[in-house]
């Protein structure tokens, strides 16, 4: 069996990667480095390390690692100063340069990154999506010993949905829409609510949202619009995954119009449980989402990421005038409104696109034993 040491902080959603049963892998991680949501401290120090300055001194972090007792090691956005190789996943090309789209162009960041690409220890670039397998060749020179491949991410079948719990559900009265997200406003949750009152003003009074978010993050007046309205619940963002699970497999309609994603997990944890999914279409959304198929998408007003899946500079540098800004995208809440109005007078498309979602997640290198059998290709 081969050691594998995880050397960064990662996403929660790799524990079902690192805890997943074979015998050839076996992942050694702590649990305090899995986060869900980044904390206060660290969205302060992430805004230092995305400055301009930043820029021109070329940081680009390199993690230490020095193991005795693990064969290889794993790093999640980050490059490593290893003493054993390692293979990077990579959720997009940006991430090993903190998101900023000029810092690989500085003097400093192309000398740093020439360095650290030809590390022999470094191994292979894992990508998380096609979007960003694609791209990665549009930003950096990587020597061709490393290997570059594209696994998704784990995420198992929900136990609790079946052919015959998605029937059950969809043919429900109630049409009960789920929306996950630790950042309210920037996920399309104005959006969402706009729509909800919409259909509250014509009177379906059947169609249910129920929000999992951070409370900090909705603010006094929406939190007013919420309270007001009988059709919404409103949930604080401390969901264990059993009770994750039961909310996914309640629900039958995801609602995703973020403005800013580059692998957005709900949705894939919604497909597994049997979830229609409306959301806009940035990034890699739309290798889970077929449109008109299992879900809808649509754009959003400021695109975040080109369709080329490349950043759109005049938003990426300029968030706080665009995206961050305190607006409703009208257009996103029409096709909010007209899409739940339609899945709630047609059943049967509604069951026949949630079944999709189920079988689109099992599917298309989603599958779990398709992605373990990869992972162990590269590992080992």
């Amino acid at each position: 069996m081969k050691s594998v040491y995880v050397a960064t902080k990662t996403r929660g959603f790799l524990s079902e990667l690192f805890d997943s049963e074979n015998s050839e892998i076996e992942f050694i991680y702590e649990n305090k480095k899995m986060y869900e949501t980044n904390s206060r401290k660290k969205m302060m120090l992430s805004k230092l390390i995305k400055s301009k300055l930043a820029d021109q001194l070329g940081v680009i972090q390199r993690i230490k690692v020095n193991t005795n007792s693990s064969d290889i090691a794993f790093s999640y956005n980050r490059f490593l100063n290893s003493n054993v190789d390692y293979v990077i996943y990579l959720e997009n090309p940006v991430a090993l340069v903190h998101y900023s789209i000029d810092r690989s162009n500085t003097i400093l960041g192309s000398l740093k990154l020439k360095k650290y690409f030809n590390d022999p220890h470094l191994k292979a670039i894992v990508c998380l999506s096609k979007a960003c397998y694609e791209t990665l060749g549009k930003y950096y020179d990587i020597p061709s010993r490393i290997k570059i491949t594209q696994i998704y991410p784990l995420v198992n079948k929900n136990s609790l949905t079946s052919r015959g719990s998605i029937k059950e559900k969809c043919n429900d009265e109630r049409v009960k829409c789920l929306y996950i997200s630790s950042n309210f406003n920037l996920k399309g949750g104005r959006e969402i609510l706009a729509a909800f009152d919409k259909l509250k003003k014509i009177g379906l009074d059947n169609i249910k949202l129920q929000i999992v978010t951070k409370l900090e993050s909705v603010s006094a007046g929406l939190m007013l619009n919420i309270q007001s309205n009988k059709n919404i619940s409103l949930f604080d963002f401390r969901f264990n995954k059993e009770e994750l699970s039961q909310l996914y497999n309640d629900s039958c309609i995801l609602l995703n119009p973020t403005r800013q994603d580059s692998f957005s997990l709900v949705v894939l944890e919604a497909m597994k449980s049997g979830n229609v999914i409306i959301s806009t279409d940035l990034y890699a959304i739309p290798e889970m989402v077929q449109h008109n198929d299992n879900g809808f998408l649509t754009s959003p007003k400021y695109r975040f990421f080109n369709y080329d899946n490349m950043p759109n500079k005049q938003v990426w540098n300029d968030r706080k005038n665009t995206i961050y800004l305190d607006f409703i995208d009208t257009s996103v809440v029409e096709f909010l409104t007209d899409k739940l109005i339609y899945l709630n007078s047609d059943r049967i498309a509604l069951f026949n696109m949630a079944l999709r979602s189920l079988e689109r997640s099992d599917q298309h290198g989603f599958n779990e034993k398709y992605i373990i059998k990869e992972w162990l290709e590269i590992l080992t």
